[in-house]
């Protein structure tokens, strides 16, 4: 008995040693218990939303588990939602800020704890600032503007016209950046002249709508209009019609051209129905599978942090009627989840 006692006890041991190892090798691979925690900057935009779900998708088809918290367009609520995640002892934390100095004392509460934080438009251009960060999407946001005041120029070559631009009221980095890159680019053209911008203060088409509406009681005569994503784009539409003006698309002589940002449904849809002439590819898909990728080559394929890139660059291609190779972002989370 005593025998059989000691042989019951052995394989146990044996059992649980065999166990404990197959534990330790899914933990060092990140396939059961690594968390990414997201902070999100505003769960209710269409952009941010269509990013995290790359992020959740990709991450969990990786053995990672996402937490998301909302920071509800509030800079002050987002240094909340990063702390919140540390409390939950995430191992790597992805933060698209909305305000890039507000949330720098949370960030460093991050870094203290030795977790990879990946930030997502804090430079908005290459070789900036590094926020002590392990690593950075950047949209490619600057080649959009430049290539904005570029059609600009050559759709309205041989007149003088006025141009205006629609920023965002919150101070997102890339949305600022954007913006005051377009109105530099605007001046590399003798014909291009730049009167003014105004920001839209609720981030989307009804906020858009009465802004478009104050630029063209100060300036009548405005031709090209640049805005920093498509729901804005839409509303300065809708304001255009409003004040019995016509659109570029309905009237190439004496019509008003939108050019907006993101290509989310609603913009292509706006092309499609003339009232926006073009929109840029923001890639939030890709920026949020690319986020991943970073943490599946380091947690998963043992990359030292070190040797992976400090900055990861995502292009933001023009889009417009006469673009065949477009991909919409259902399309691409459609893609990645079935891959």
């Amino acid at each position: 008995m005593k025998n059989k006692n000691h042989l019951f006890i052995v394989s146990c041991m044996i059992m649980m040693l065999i166990l404990s190892a197959c534990g330790s090798e899914n933990a060092a691979s990140g396939n059961d218990a690594l968390k990414i925690g997201v902070s999100i900057p505003a769960g209710a935009n269409n952009t941010v939303k269509n990013w995290f779900e790359a992020i959740k998708i990709s991450g969990e088809k990786q053995g990672f588990e996402v937490i998301g918290i909302d920071s509800q367009s509030d800079p002050s609520k987002q240094v909340g939602t990063i702390d919140n995640l540390l409390t939950q002892n995430v191992d790597a934390l992805i933060v698209w800020p909305l305000d890039a100095n507000t949330v720098q004392p949370a960030l460093d509460r991050a870094i203290a704890k030795n977790i990879p934080v990946l930030g997502v438009d804090f430079n908005v251009a290459k070789g900036g600032k590094g926020y002590n960060l392990t690593s950075q999407v950047i949209f490619d946001r600057g080649a959009s503007a430049t290539e904005a005041a570029k059609l600009f120029a050559e759709t309205f070559k041989g007149q003088d016209v006025e141009v205006a631009g629609i920023g965002m009221a919150i101070p997102v980095p890339g949305n600022i950046f954007v913006m005051s890159k377009f109105k530099e680019e605007t001046a590399n053209y003798d014909h291009l002249k730049w009167v003014e911008q105004q920001d839209n203060p609720t981030d989307n088409i009804a906020g858009a709508a009465p802004i478009m509406a104050n630029i063209l009681t100060k300036n009548p005569d405005v031709r090209a209009v640049f805005t920093y994503n498509d729901e804005t784009a839409i509303g300065a539409a809708q304001a255009i019609k409003n004040a019995n003006k016509t659109l570029y698309e309905e009237d190439p002589e004496k019509g008003i051209m939108i050019i907006g940002v993101n290509a989310e449904k609603s913009g292509i849809e706006a092309i499609e129905q003339g009232k926006v002439h073009a929109t840029f590819n923001l890639n939030p898909i890709k920026a949020g599978v690319e986020s991943v990728d970073f943490l599946n080559q380091h947690f998963n394929e043992g990359a030292k942090l070190e040797e992976l890139p400090k900055e990861i660059v995502i292009p933001v291609p023009m889009v417009d009627k006469d673009t065949e190779d477009f991909v919409s972002w259902e399309e691409e989370l459609n893609s990645i989840s079935a891959d």
